[in-house]
Formats: C-alpha cells, structure tokens, sequence
C-alpha cells in the first residue's frame, strides 16, 4: 500500500463524494435491528425515491446514525488505489481499519470499520434503478451485517403464534406469493425477499424494509390494498408494494426452512425433503445477491448456521388460500 493507509483513502473517496453531492436533502436515516443506519447519496433525487422504497422506518434526522451508507456514481477510475497500480480487472486492499474492491467497469465497495461507513459506487452507465433498488442497497446491508454479527439471507419469513419459518426459492417458485398472502391472512411477517439472520444464539429473522413485491398476474388475485412503489422493469414488471400500512414482528423465531414448488396439485402438500439442495439453492442465491460468490468464507458461515434446521418442500395448488391454510395448520401443529 505504500506510504498511504487506507484510513487516509477513505478520507480521500469522502472529500470526492462531498464535491459531488448537490445542495438540500440528499440523505435519511432508518431504524434496522435497533440500529440507526442514514443512507446518503450525492442526488436529491435519489434520495427521494430510495427513501420510498424504504418506506415505514424511516426516523428523525435528529437522532445520530450508528452506521453510514454512501451511494453514488463515477467512473472509479478516477479513484487512485491505495497501492502499486496493477494492469488486473479487480484490485483490492485490506486492513485492520478497513476493505476496498474497486472492479473498473463496474463500481466500488468499501468499508470503513473505524467510522461504521460503508461505499458503494457504481459506474455511470450502469443502470442508475440497481444501484437504487437492487444490487448495491443488498451489497451495501450484507457488509454492514457481517461486521454487526448479522447475516443478510435471500429469503422471505413467516410464521404463527411465535413460531417462524424461512421460505427459500428461485425467482418464479411462489416464494413472494405464498409470502404475501400470508401477510394478507394475519400471519406473523418479517419480510418476501430479504432477512437479517443473528450469527449466534437460537436462529431469529428480521426485517430490513417494508415493503413487498408480486407478479402483476398474483397481485390481480390477491387484490392487496398497496400502494404500488415501484414496477421493476428488469424483472417482469414486477411490482414493488408499500406494505407498511400491514403489522411486522420485529424477529422471529425461525423453527424451520421450507421450499415452495408450484405443482398441479389439487391440494398442497407438506413434506420432508432432503436439506441440501434446499440449502445449497438458498446460500448460492444469497451469495450472488451480496456478490461474495468468489469467496468460500460466507458460504461457509452460512452453511454453519443453516444446517441442522428441518427442511422442508410444499407442494402450491392453484388455490392460494388452501396453500395459506396447509402453512398456517402446519407451522402452528407440526412445529
């Protein structure tokens, strides 16, 4: 690294961020697993539509942040690394102070653990919705929960009287469905697509945002009294719904992991199934969301924390209130 620490770095990647930033409100701060995180960006505008998105835990400005997030973009080539220049795609740097992986061509992650900061800056011409919506605001939570003894999950969790269960599939395994017409039924809910897991103890999820997402054809039959925040063009014009008008436990027990498959059954089926392939599914769809698919350490973590939960599969009927019923008559007798 040369003469250059990578505090001094940090320093450097927040002067830059500060000459872009436009005048007013450009920030906000939400309540996550009692922490107070405050998301800034350089655009009002932004602000403003992530802020929506956040809907439902949103605090006052007055109160002082336990961590900061920066999102923003430019071409990260600008950003001098903090060691001998390289002719490789990636380069990267690591400390006791802090990690930086800089990919030209695709943006930057940063962690600054002497102030809790966390960067994450894409390239202009990336699509400026994945920074707002998707990849970076998950990158951006998965590191703050490695270095806060949380673990971010790609999966949605319900549960009955207490008892709580993570429902993990891929895109299009009813997962957001079954999820939601739980929340429309009075189900305990933590959340449809992503859960903040504890690292130690009895294994409990948390919510990260309130609000949920269905295909437009599952949200013409389920009929949810929602206000559409967003329709998410790169995945189907699926729609992102304000779901904080609805009632979130705060953490849940989780007692099992259950996988939905939508079937032609008549009526749903509860079963066991063989835990790998669930889990595999589960840590490998988590892993490409946070980006850390290249590094064994998280795999491993959450291989840990996840084995030894039963695991099962449930067959969806057509009939969504039947496969809303057979979950609530399971949970509540079986578990």
């Amino acid at each position: 690294m040369g003469k250059h620490t990578l505090s001094e770095y940090f320093r450097y990647v927040d002067k830059r961020i500060a000459e872009q930033r436009e005048d007013g409100d450009t920030s906000f701060k939400i309540s996550v697993c009692g922490q107070i995180i405050e998301q800034r960006f350089t655009l009002r505008a932004h602000a403003e539509s992530v802020k929506k998105y956040m809907t439902g835990i949103i605090v006052g400005n007055d109160v002082k942040p336990d961590a900061v997030f920066y999102y923003w973009t430019e071409d990260v080539k600008a950003y001098e690394p903090p060691q001998a220049a390289s002719e490789t795609a990636v380069w990267q740097s690591k400390d006791e102070t802090g990690y930086i992986r800089v990919t030209p061509g695709y943006g930057m992650v940063g962690v600054d653990y002497t102030e809790n900061t966390y960067y994450f800056c894409r390239e202009p011409r990336s699509n400026p919705e994945s920074m707002l919506y998707g990849h970076a605001m998950i990158v951006a939570f998965g590191q703050w929960a490695k270095h806060n003894g949380l673990m971010l999950l790609h999966s949605a969790c319900v549960g009955v009287d207490g008892k709580g269960v993570l429902l993990s599939a891929r895109g299009g395994g009813g997962k957001s469905t079954l999820a939601v017409s739980c929340l429309l039924g009075g189900f305990d809910f933590v959340a449809d697509d992503y859960v903040l897991v504890n690292k130690e103890g009895p294994l409990k999820a948390m919510p990260l945002y309130r609000t949920v997402s269905l295909n437009q054809d599952m949200a013409a039959v389920l009929k949810p009294d929602m206000e559409i925040v967003r329709i998410d063009h790169d995945r189907n014009d699926k729609l992102m719904l304000d779901a904080s008008g609805f009632s979130y436990v705060n953490e849940l027990p989780v007692d099992a992991i259950i996988c939905p498959r939508v079937s032609d059954v008549d009526e749903p089926e509860i079963r066991k199934t063989n835990p790998g392939p669930v889990l595999v599914k589960l840590i490998d769809s988590t892993a490409s969301q946070l980006g850390v698919f290249r590094d064994p350490e998280p795999y491993r973590i959450m291989s840990q924390r996840l084995i030894g939960k039963p695991v099962y599969e449930i067959l969806l009927s057509r009939d969504l209130e039947k496969n809303r019923d057979a979950l609530r008559k399971f949970i509540s007798e079986e578990l």
